[in-house]
């Protein structure tokens, strides 16, 4: 069975997404943080072994290796959940502010996940991060549409497009 990556950035249906994934029957991973310090080390031996177990996944640190893990697993499915750029920095900063101040940790997963310099990143940074991610995977599949779906579900999209995307 091919492999199912949601790719979109946190903030952006991510959630919803794996819901999807599991009501659909798949066996689902959502964002492992154990795996974001192997990642910064360039070493992905147990993201690779993880992915060999599961059949769909969404959130960190999928995001950021939707080249390595396409190459790595040739047949898959990408899913890219965007949401407007203003909605979104508002939804992120929102959780930033309930989660309080964070920790060292969290700083550091931040600049391996963002390549950004967090706790220091500014708001222009983080939308620049957003935008960039989204042209850059929009631009490696532009020769692949069947590859990738893109969704945004406040605009409405929802089962029909992911469905019909999945063959389900």
């Amino acid at each position: 069975m091919a492999k199912i990556f949601g790719i979109g950035w946190a903030k952006t249906g991510t959630t919803t997404l794996g819901d999807c994934f599991r009501i659909l029957g798949y066996d689902h991973q959502s964002q492992d943080w154990d795996l974001v310090k192997d990642v910064g080390k360039g070493d992905l031996t147990r993201v690779m072994a993880l992915v060999q177990r599961k059949d769909t996944f969404e959130d960190w640190p999928w995001i950021i290796l939707y080249r390595e893990l396409d190459e790595s697993f040739p047949g898959s499915r990408f899913v890219l959940t965007r949401r407007d750029t203003d909605k979104w920095i508002s939804s992120y900063k929102n959780m930033l502010a309930r989660r309080g101040k964070a920790s060292e940790e969290q700083n550091e997963i931040r600049r391996i996940l963002y390549g950004l310099p967090f706790p220091d990143v500014t708001e222009r940074q983080l939308i620049e991060r957003y935008e960039r991610h989204n042209a850059d995977v929009l631009e490696y599949f532009r020769d692949r549409p069947g590859d990738l779906l893109v969704v945004d579900w406040e605009a409405g999209d929802g089962w029909i497009e992911l469905c019909d995307f999945l063959g389900r």
